[in-house]
Parts: structure tokens; C-alpha cells; sequence
């Protein structure tokens, strides 16, 4: 059995949630794993996902229908390659809004493409009135609630942005010290990079430090790889109702 294209959305309403660097997170994950990935980068004020991965990233503008179509249209390919989608804050609405009204959600299926909306939670009330409009939006999609601790640490985000599946578990992005993230956030950084030959004037500190936070946050990463395709599995493999 084929694999199926994940496509993962990474997005939130509010700004400074910790997206993009869940997004490059992921992204780096499958480069690590030597697997071919496509990343989007639909902030085109800053596109801090493209300054961090611009051999890997199209920048794309949903401002007018022709940019809606280019994007969507990659985004339906059947390629076994993930694809990263980092949704800025400035459209996130024009974006689920698209998603809406083409009925990628329903159709992406079909063409054994698997969106998974990966919701950056935040503590403000319309964060969680948003999460709760996402579900209702796209029934049966995978909608997988992220706490960032260094971003929303000390909240309980349990009731407000809940499980939505048994594959669909909540991500915890851990905190960084600032001397790390002050590194991490310097284009142009690589987690990949790093993996390979941490970058001179790292600390054995930070670089010990990093190397913890990267093995929490790919453990979850595969974790739901694997659930998204034994939950694959087990479709392809269910017998037809008797008609």
C-alpha cells in the first residue's frame, strides 16, 4: 500500500503563537529523515518560514483567486511528499475560507491526499472560540491541538482545545531558554543542520539543551505519523458493509 500525502497546516489566529517554528520544525524533521518535503509560506510581509527554508519553500500569496488556485492545486497532488503549510495570522481566515469553499477537506481524500490542521493553541478567548469553528468547518478532518509551554506555560489548555480523535493527540512544544532561542531564531538556523554539525560558538550547554527539545518534539512528530497511517491502515483494510 501506497503512502498517503500529509499535508499539514499549521496555523492559529493570533500572531506569536509559536507557528513557524512548528512548521520548521516539521519540515526539518522529514529532511532528516532524508525524505523530499514541500513547505508554504503564506506570510508575505515577513515569510520568516522562507528566510529560515528558501531552498524548500514557495512563497504563496491568497490574496486574489489566482493565488488561491496555484496554491490548493499543489497542495491536492498525490506525491507521497509531506507538505508544510505555515498560515499566517493575516490569513487565516482567507485560507480556511478557501479550503471551505473548494471542499479540499472532502475532496483531498479521494485523491489519498490527508490534510491535518495542526492549531497553535493560545489562551485568549478567540483562539478557543476558533478552535471550536474548525471542527465544526471540517468534520472528519484531522484537527491536532499544539501547546507551546513557552508560549501559553502555566495555562490550562485541556478544556478549551481538547482531543478531537484518538489520532488527533494535542503536540507540547517544550520551552527554550532564551540563550537558545535567541540562536534558534537567527537565520539562518537549521535543526537539520544542527543534527548533523552543531554550529561553532553552541555551547555544550544550549547544544545539549537543543538536542533534548528536538528529540521531544520528533518523538511526537512520528507518534502521529504513525497513528495518521495505521488509521490509513485500517480504512484500506475494512470490508464493505453488505448491501
Amino acid at each position: 500500500m501506497s503512502r498517503p500525502t500529509h499535508v499539514y497546516i499549521v496555523a492559529s489566529p493570533r500572531p506569536r503563537s509559536g507557528r513557524t517554528l512548528l512548521a520548521r520544525a516539521l519540515a526539518e524533521f522529514f529532511r532528516s529523515d532524508g525524505r523530499p518535503v514541500g513547505t508554504f509560506d503564506l506570510d508575505t510581509m515577513d515569510a520568516t518560514l522562507a528566510g529560515f527554508l528558501p531552498g524548500l519553500t514557495v512563497r504563496a500569496d491568497i490574496s486574489d483567486t489566482r493565488g488561491q488556485i496555484a496554491l490548493f492545486d499543489e497542495l491536492i497532488i498525490d506525491n507521497e511528499r509531506p507538505k508544510v503549510v505555515d498560515v499566517s495570522a493575516h490569513d487565516y481566515e482567507a485560507f480556511f475560507n478557501v479550503m471551505e469553499q473548494t471542499g479540499f477537506a472532502l475532496v483531498a481524500p479521494r485523491q489519498s491526499v490527508d490534510p491535518i490542521i495542526l492549531f497553535c493553541a493560545n489562551a485568549e478567548p478567540q483562539s478557543a472560540k476558533a478552535f471550536a469553528r474548525l471542527i465544526r468547518r471540517f468534520p472528519g478532518t484531522t484537527l491536532v491541538p499544539v501547546y507551546n509551554d513557552g508560549i501559553v506555560r502555566g495555562f490550562n489548555l485541556r478544556n478549551d482545545f481538547p482531543a478531537t480523535s484518538e489520532i488527533a493527540l494535542p503536540l507540547r512544544i517544550p520551552t527554550m531558554s532564551p540563550a537558545l532561542r535567541a540562536i534558534v531564531e537567527a537565520k539562518p538556523f537549521s535543526f537539520a543542520e544542527f543534527r548533523r554539525r552543531p554550529p561553532d560558538g553552541i555551547s555544550e550547554l544550549l547544544a545539549s539543551e537543543l538536542s533534548s527539545w528536538l528529540r521531544r518534539v520528533y518523538l511526537q512528530i512520528r507518534e502521529l505519523e504513525l497513528r495518521l497511517l495505521l488509521s490509513n491502515l485500517r480504512g484500506s483494510l475494512r470490508l464493505p458493509s453488505p448491501g
